[in-house]
Parts: C-alpha cells; sequence; structure tokens
C-alpha cells in the first residue's frame, strides 16, 4: 500500500498562496491610529488550478482566499449575494491552514443553506427562491452569540498571528459576485476592495514541463518497459493536512504507479446519490445523500497539483470529473479508466466508462488519486464521513461498503474487447 502522508507533508511545505501582507490604516483623522484595523493590500486572492493549481484543487470549484491579522476586537463584515451555484461555503483557518473550532464552540464553517438572509432577502439553498438575495457573515472573536458568524482565531492565538477566511462556490451557474470586504475595530471602519485578479478566470500556467507539450513540440515519450505489476492502490480515508480542507468534504486518497505499457487503471465503486445541476437548491435533499461527490487525478509531487492537459484545440482536459459527468451503470456503479490522453478515445469508447487522464507531462510518474463526499445525509452510512480519519483501507473499506473504490490494472485490449467485467477489481 502506498501511504499518503509523506505526501502531504511535502505539499504543505511547498503551498504559497500569498503571505498575508497587511498594513495598519487609520479611520476618521484625529483617531488613535494603533487602535485602526491593520489590513490586507487587497480581498479575494484566487486560488485553484486557473490561478496557482496548488492544494489539490476541485476543477469544479472556485476559490478565493482573504488573509488577516489577529487583533483583538476585530470583525470583518462579509457583504454578500447568494450564488447561483451547486454549493457555496465560507471557512476560516488559523496560521497552520487547517479549521478550528472558535473559543465558544462555534464552528469554522458556514455552508450556504445555514446562511440567514438580510431582511427582506430570501435564501435559494433554504427555499425555492431566486438567487442573488443579500447576506451578511461576520469574522468575530465573538462568533457564539451572533448569527452568521464565523470565529475569528482558535482559543490562544496571540495579536499578530495570521488568519484566512476561503470563500467557495462549486459549479457556479453564471457570474460570481464576490462579497464585500470590510474591517471593523474600535469604531473604525475600513473597506477592502478586491484584488485585481479576483474574478481572472483562465487555464493554470503550466509547470514542470507542460509548457513544452502546449506547444506542440511533440506527445510525451512512452513509459518505459516495467517488469511487474505495480502494486494495487488502495484507498484510505484522508485527514486534516494544512492545506485549506474544506470542512464538509471528506475524501479518501491512494498514490499509485503509472500503468505499464499497453495498461490502464481501474477504478470502480458505487455512487452516492448527488444533488444534480449548477443552480441552487434547498439543502437538505430528501433524494441525495451528498451535495456533491467527485473523482480527481492529482500529481504526487511538490505542492499538489491537479492534473490539467492543455489539449490542442485550446481546451484543457482537467483530471476533476464530478457526479454531473460520470457515466453509471444500472446498479449505479461508476467504473473510472486512469490512462494517458493518447489513450483517451479508446477508453471512451467503452461503454459505461468513464475517462481520468494521467498527466501529458509527465506520465510515468507516481499519482494521487482523491475521492470527495460533500455533506453526506445523516442517513448515509457509507459516506466518506462516517469513516474514522485516519483509517487505512481495510476499515475504510469495511464502513464504505459497495462505496469504497477498489483498483486494479488492467490491459486496454481487454477493456476495449470484452468491457469494464474484464478488469476484475478488489
Amino acid at each position: 500500500m502506498t501511504h499518503w502522508k509523506p505526501l502531504v507533508l511535502a505539499a504543505a511545505l511547498a503551498l504559497s498562496t500569498a503571505a498575508p501582507a497587511t498594513a495598519a490604516q487609520t479611520g476618521s483623522p484625529g483617531r488613535d491610529a494603533s487602535a485602526a484595523p491593520a489590513v490586507p493590500d487587497c480581498a479575494w486572492r484566487p486560488l485553484g488550478y486557473r490561478s496557482s493549481n496548488v492544494a489539490y484543487p476541485d476543477t469544479n470549484s472556485q476559490y478565493w482566499l482573504l488573509h488577516y491579522t489577529v487583533q483583538q476586537d476585530l470583525t470583518i463584515e462579509l457583504d454578500g449575494r447568494y450564488p447561483d451555484a451547486r454549493y457555496a461555503s465560507f471557512a476560516s483557518y488559523d496560521a497552520s491552514r487547517d479549521s478550528f473550532t472558535g473559543p465558544d464552540g462555534a464552528p469554522a464553517v458556514l455552508t450556504d443553506h445555514q446562511i440567514a438572509p438580510d431582511r427582506g432577502s430570501h435564501n435559494p439553498y433554504r427555499e425555492h427562491s431566486r438567487p442573488g438575495g443579500k447576506f451578511t457573515v461576520s469574522v468575530t472573536d465573538r462568533a457564539g452569540d451572533r448569527r452568521n458568524a464565523l470565529p475569528l482565531a482558535p482559543t490562544g492565538t496571540p495579536e499578530g498571528a495570521e488568519g484566512t477566511v476561503i470563500y467557495r462556490v462549486y459549479l457556479p451557474h453564471g457570474e460570481i459576485r464576490l462579497p464585500k470586504v470590510t474591517f471593523l475595530r474600535d469604531g473604525h471602519r475600513v473597506r477592502v476592495a478586491a484584488c485585481d485578479d479576483a474574478l481572472t478566470t483562465g487555464v493554470a500556467a503550466p509547470s514542470r514541463g507542460t509548457a513544452q507539450g502546449a506547444e506542440g513540440t511533440g506527445p510525451a515519450p512512452a513509459p518505459p518497459a516495467t517488469a511487474s505489476e505495480p502494486p494495487r492502490p488502495a484507498f484510505s480515508r484522508l485527514g486534516g493536512s494544512g492545506l485549506y480542507p474544506n470542512p464538509d468534504n471528506a475524501y479518501v486518497a491512494t498514490g499509485f504507479d503509472a500503468p505499464p505499457p499497453g495498461q490502464v487503471l481501474v477504478v470502480r465503486g458505487k455512487a452516492p446519490a448527488g444533488t444534480t445541476g449548477d443552480r441552487a437548491r434547498p439543502w437538505p435533499d430528501p433524494e441525495a445523500q451528498v451535495r456533491y461527490w467527485s473523482m480527481c487525478n492529482n500529481l504526487w509531487w511538490g505542492p499538489g497539483e491537479v492534473v490539467a492537459n492543455p489539449l490542442p484545440d485550446g481546451t484543457v482536459d482537467t483530471g476533476c470529473r464530478t457526479d454531473h459527468d460520470t457515466r453509471l451503470a444500472a446498479d449505479g456503479t461508476y467504473t473510472f479508466v486512469v490512462g494517458t490522453e493518447e489513450q483517451r478515445a479508446t477508453v471512451e469508447s467503452v461503454p459505461g466508462v468513464t475517462f481520468l487522464p494521467l498527466s501529458a507531462a509527465t506520465p510515468t510518474d507516481k499519482h494521487l488519486l482523491i475521492l470527495r463526499n460533500m455533506l453526506a445525509a445523516p442517513d448515509f452510512a457509507e459516506a466518506i464521513q462516517r469513516v474514522p480519519v485516519g483509517s487505512e483501507p481495510a476499515r475504510t473499506a469495511e464502513v464504505m461498503g459497495d462505496h469504497y473504490p477498489r483498483t486494479a490494472y488492467c490491459e486496454l485490449t481487454a477493456l476495449t474487447d470484452s468491457g469494464p467485467d474484464a478488469c476484475p477489481v478488489g
């Protein structure tokens, strides 16, 4: 079995997401400058495969970071509008980039359906209504006494420590309006403008050889011959990592060696019933076991890049497949087939399978598969959330049952000739 912890540690050391540059700013003239809040240069720095591609991003989502300096009696107000999207949330993080519980027990995440609307507005994640209604979220050391509040920092955090709020949106429909940000302290109010690149979209800058492939210098070299088949990958329950984990998500992951020449990696399991589409709708949903799920293929080394292969037509084949673009069999099972871009057309010709790409730049390097479950329903006993954090494959499989992803290396010709049943997983 391949263990993922060394990778997580390496990624945590390599992660760089722009330091929270801050400067003390005064409010009205004549006030004591020391009482004014220290504020960042701008709000909502983008994070994700389109910008920096670190921390294993899900390519069907967008993330924005608001860095701040912990100060006594500081409150940060976020004035926003409910997006039209499958999911949205705010979460606060400590200086180690981990989630936490506030001094008064307040959780460090506010999910869309938990955010109360401003007077006269409606929350489309609570009731059937149009998106765009207004809300106000506060980040404060008195979160337990307020509605729509996130804790500023864990108990005992010294002034001057770093904190971060992340705004997440999955499967957005149409334009996203980022919340307006105001820092308040001792009567001072300082509005912080959004960063210039906050709403910039596009393809992540190629890295580690991808640029050469994108510029048409020819396909990556064929993998060298392998003396024996690599060990079969097995998924374990992933825990906190210091990489801004989403508290609403739970993950299982496995590292794996590239398939030998002529082979592919097959991953099969039962899909949870998820909500559908890219529009805001009320949660809980009586017909769904999770709000969202996805399988993503990432690079094992470095800061945690998700696969993002530039294609000749100018598009990008990313390493994520979400519930809405995964083929399912009649019994509700998925079959992912991981291979090279050169194998893609052949794989996609097989009924009932969903292709996942290896990195086009480094197809023979080690990769990492991550399966996400978001917001599991209370009666979904096989959800990843029910698996104790850090569980090894045997315990993870015991809890997840048929929903556990099982794997096998398989000859591509066997897959195309006889279908997925020719590749028994275990």
